[in-house]
């Protein structure tokens, strides 16, 4: 299995004006900031709102989902005691939100899935895009990742102990993949790997046979801050050392110790 990437587009990236990108500005409004970040995001990916019509897949991850929307709609439940509550905060607060909002800006009705599965996440949506390619399902897939920190949700985890030796991250990363390349391809993913344990760097090099001339991301997503999708930002590096010239890169990542995944990139030829 293998697909094609033409590009990649994290939330920092993002050099087009929202309102360029997000037209509605009654649908702006409504959005929180990860929602907008978010979907901001996967337009720029794509090149523009109206280039949506030629996806025919969208598939986005997520570990937390909308936090600051699933906090809102419940405080409001305790503070309103049930009664006269708004119902945006709850639709905005659902994990698909971010994959429903990019389709509805053109009205397109393709395959359309999100998923949450911890640390996880953004390999399983990557996985799903690569078996639809190889079943021949889809051509023109919008591939994301997205998460947020809230002030709530950092003190829960500070006390639970897991920020402290890693600070809170959050952002997003989206990606235009093909199932065949164009001249605007700039990377290829040949092959993706779960792991039932654990392995050492010198490990995963001999297992993959990495050279001198290739390069090994063992465990970078913490660069990135801790959020379950920040492998999503290591892939993004990864597909960048690709347009920088490196042949081949093969990514390891054990999110807090748990769920080993390998991702292999190669350049295009």
């Amino acid at each position: 299995m293998r697909c094609y990437i033409e590009r990649v587009c994290r939330q920092s990236d993002v050099i087009s004006d929202v309102k360029q990108l997000i037209p509605d500005a009654g649908l702006r409004r409504r959005m929180s900031r990860v929602v907008k970040s978010a979907v901001a995001t996967g337009v720029e990916c794509v090149g523009g709102v109206e280039r949506i019509e030629a996806l025919d897949a969208i598939v986005t991850a997520t570990g937390w989902g909308c936090l600051a929307d699933s906090e809102r709609f419940l405080r409001n439940v305790i503070v309103d005691k049930e009664q006269l509550l708004n119902p945006t905060p709850f639709i905005q607060s659902t994990f698909n939100t971010v994959g429903g909002q990019i389709a509805l800006l053109k009205h397109n009705h393709c395959y359309n899935v999100t998923y949450v599965n911890r640390s996880h996440s953004f390999e399983d949506a990557l996985l799903d895009v690569l078996l639809r390619i190889a079943d021949a399902q889809s051509e023109n897939v919008l591939l994301g990742a997205f998460d947020e920190q809230t002030p709530s949700q950092q003190r829960i985890m500070e006390r639970m102990g897991l920020f402290r030796r890693c600070q809170c991250g959050e952002g997003a990363v989206f990606a235009l993949v093909t199932a065949k390349p164009t001249e605007r391809s700039v990377a290829q993913v040949s092959g993706i790997e779960f792991l039932a344990e654990s392995i050492s760097k010198e490990q995963v090099a001999k297992r993959y046979g990495v050279t001198a001339e290739e390069e090994l991301m063992y465990n970078r997503y913490a660069e990135y801050g801790l959020y379950p999708t920040a492998s999503a930002q290591v892939f993004a590096e990864a597909v960048e050392r690709i347009q920088q010239g490196v042949e081949r890169v093969v990514v390891y990542n054990e999110y807090l110790g748990d769920s080993p995944t390998i991702i292999e990139l190669k350049c295009i030829g």
